[in-house]
């Protein structure tokens, strides 16, 4: 998920400077992460150690979280009922639960966590730079890596899932160096679809990125909406989800994971792989595949126009499946075999949390068989694999995106969200610049300017 959304191979390993290469190397990266494991932060660990073990504390730990209603219904769901599974498993213990949205998160954390008087024992931190980033910049994140062995973590979610949630320990380097919070769910881009529509126009269920694309003509050739689509608002993400959606056909996920994390000798997004999913995003929009008035609606609004059943397909994440729902049976979502996405927001420690082995079990808790399976009958992609059983009890849309998941993450086909690259004013350049796009600018003249950006900050001693 991105720094602030409010509802965010070749590279060098996350834990070690030395270059690893991931795609179809995964016992090397999993060698290499064992060893960078085995004497990790260690260097703390003695500074908590008058803390009471988790079995032996009695008392409020405070927990911070995002998962608000609004933000993350379906975790918010959850959270019941793994405090008072944690509590059972604790019973002197009693959890003291914070729920905030997202820009919340970014504004009070950096200083809450200055101090050992304000202070949660443990809490959620958003990715990226302008949150966890700052974060580990001002020393107030403690590193897990000791704690991912210990409890065998990097083999319960694999080691992908914790890239997202790494940084050298200077802050600068995003998907390398220190874990600083461990994640439980996921989230993925995929294309939903209508199966009404499609078979109104002679559409085929989308299985390839060609058949999708022949669907969007027939629907338009038939005066339907192609597209569910709005960039009306200066912060929409929905045309940055296209955006990346787009570009993971026509650049590798090796390259596109290269460029978030500035992997490599000269990542670069100003290449003729990027260069033609601008044009092709230029051209939906002027074949007339967008929604009518596109520049007007916000992605809320393009959101409910597909979930009215007024469109043939939405390119969003899987964390909309509740927002189509009442188009029952005729919603399908479909994930490409190179997708964008990665882990939700990890549980971290800070730095003057009171008891960190108490975190800890909090952390250890989430990842049990229980709390995923909830997860899962809530509409989240836990990251702990279900079995075949436990996902023919959940609905044909999250069977697809927890298939989807899987399948592509376990071949290095995930990349991330484009707009967690630095620095952190990135986002906004990609907002204005799919803006400018769309009106006509030349696809290589806007992503050029991207290109300067990343390097200027690259350039200035990151």
């Amino acid at each position: 998920m991105y720094e602030g959304e409010e509802k965010v191979k070749v590279r060098r390993d996350m834990f070690c400077s030395q270059p690893v290469f991931r795609l179809g190397m995964a016992m090397m990266l999993s060698c290499a992460v064992a060893a960078c494991l085995t004497g990790a932060s260690a260097s703390w660990a003695s500074t908590k150690s008058s803390a009471k073990s988790p079995s032996k504390f009695a008392g409020p730990m405070q927990e911070w979280n995002w998962d608000t209603a609004g933000d993350n219904p379906g975790a918010h769901a959850v959270l019941p009922d793994a405090i008072k599974a944690f509590q059972v498993k604790y019973p002197h213990v009693t959890v003291v639960n914070t729920s905030m949205s997202l820009g919340e998160q970014v504004d009070k954390l950096p200083l809450a966590f200055a101090s050992a008087s304000s202070t949660p024992m443990v809490s959620q931190v958003n990715q990226g730079f302008s949150s966890m980033g700052r974060l580990v910049t001002d020393g107030e994140l403690l590193p897990l890596n000791s704690y991912a062995k210990k409890y065998s973590w990097l083999a319960t979610i694999g080691s992908a899932s914790f890239q997202n949630d790494s940084f050298t320990s200077n802050g600068k380097n995003f998907g390398a160096g220190n874990i600083y919070a461990i994640p439980s769910t996921a989230d993925e881009m995929g294309i939903f679809y209508n199966k009404k529509l499609l078979s109104e126009v002679g559409g085929k269920t989308p299985t390839s990125w060609a058949g999708f694309t022949q669907d969007m003509r027939l629907l338009h050739q038939h005066g339907k909406i192609a597209m569910a689509f709005g960039s009306g608002q200066p912060s929409d993400y929905n045309p940055v989800n296209a955006f990346d959606m787009i570009a993971n056909q026509f650049v590798s996920a090796a390259k596109g994971t290269a460029w978030a994390y500035h992997l490599g000798a000269h990542p670069s997004i100003d290449t003729a792989g990027y260069i033609t999913a601008a044009k092709t995003m230029q051209s939906w929009a002027k074949d007339g595949y967008l929604s009518p008035g596109y520049a007007g609606l916000s992605s809320a609004t393009a959101i409910s126009q597909f979930a009215a059943g007024k469109a043939g397909f939405l390119i969003e994440g899987n964390w909309e499946d509740g927002s189509v729902t009442q188009l029952g049976s005729n919603v399908g979502f479909w994930v490409p075999a190179v997708t964008t996405g990665g882990p939700d927001e990890g549980w971290a420690i800070p730095t003057h949390s009171s008891n960190p082995a108490l975190a800890v079990a909090w952390i250890n808790e989430q990842l049990v068989p229980q709390i995923q399976m909830d997860q899962l009958k809530q509409g989240n992609i836990p990251l702990v694999k279900p079995s075949a059983a436990a996902l023919a009890k959940v609905s044909p849309l999250m069977q697809e995106a927890v298939n989807g998941w899987f399948r592509d993450s376990s071949r290095n086909q995930v990349v991330p969200f484009l707009a967690d690259a630095p620095p952190s004013s990135f986002l906004n350049a990609q907002f204005s610049g799919i803006q400018e796009l769309l009106a006509g600018q030349s696809a290589s003249s806007v992503l050029s300017s991207w290109q300067s950006a990343y390097e200027a900050y690259w350039a200035n001693g990151a």
